[in-house]
């Protein structure tokens, strides 16, 4: 290979690369909160760290912090949209997450991958638990018996301090969900129950997104091991050109 032809091997490469990369960026576009995105999120998450005062609020009003921080990280993925306490025959689903009609068409008039997103169900459902200690294997079995009712094999529980055990044992609440994981992945089930905390709360503060952390906690499910391990360096190269990329659209 002469040194035109290497040059241009090199050019072409960079091209399709950048092709590549374009939509990439666009989607990140969508999904990047701006300054007063974070603003408004941190006065979500001040609200929730206030210890609960039996005086001044109801177990209700406590349950309702989570889930307007919640509400807000659902909305600011652009392409989910959430309904709250749906009422079915038998249950009451503290959220319903649907893929939104402006998610369908951004994917499509942007060209975006679907497998962007980290999550494959177009639906799923989700659980606030506003409790100051660690969640144990009941509320995953009534989780996963919602789960199981509806058909839907993905959720998310939001919490405060997660659940009971590791991301490295098979004891407690969270080595149920791995075992009901292995259980639903032998009838041919993609099947998770992630788990939300404070911890990703203050890590979605800092930048990282809610897709980042779904597609960790997922890999650690997969593998059994600490998810932080799979959270990339979230500053982009052009992390400012990104934010602004179709922000009329947000």
């Amino acid at each position: 290979m002469n040194h035109n032809q290497e040059t241009h091997g090199l050019d072409l490469r960079s091209y399709l690369d950048q092709i590549v990369q374009e939509p990439i960026d666009k989607f990140k576009g969508f999904i990047t909160w701006t300054d007063k995105d974070k603003e408004e999120f941190r006065i979500l998450l001040d609200e929730l760290k206030k210890p609960f005062d039996r005086d001044t609020e109801t177990t209700k009003e406590k349950g309702d912090r989570l889930e307007k921080l919640v509400e807000f990280i659902i909305q600011k993925t652009y392409f989910f949209e959430i309904y709250k306490n749906v009422h079915t025959e038998t249950n009451e689903i503290d959220e319903v997450i649907t893929l939104s009609d402006r998610g369908k068409q951004a994917i499509q008039s942007f060209n975006l991958s679907r497998d962007l997103i980290p999550i494959k169900q177009d639906l799923f459902l989700g659980e606030c638990k506003n409790y100051k200690s660690n969640l144990g294997v009941t509320y995953v079995g009534k989780f996963y018996s919602l789960l199981s009712v509806t058909g839907i094999p993905f959720g998310i529980v939001f919490t405060q301090k997660g659940l009971t055990g590791d991301s490295e044992g098979y004891k407690d609440a969270y080595g149920l969900t791995k075992v009901l994981r292995m259980v639903e992945s032998s009838k041919g089930k993609d099947f998770f129950i992630i788990t939300f905390t404070m911890e990703d709360y203050e890590r979605m503060l800092e930048g990282t997104t809610f897709f980042d952390l779904v597609k960790a906690k997922k890999m650690e499910m997969q593998l059994a091991s600490d998810y932080t391990t799979f959270l990339a360096d979230n500053k982009h190269e052009a992390e400012e050109q990104v934010k602004t990329i179709l922000s009329e659209y947000k």
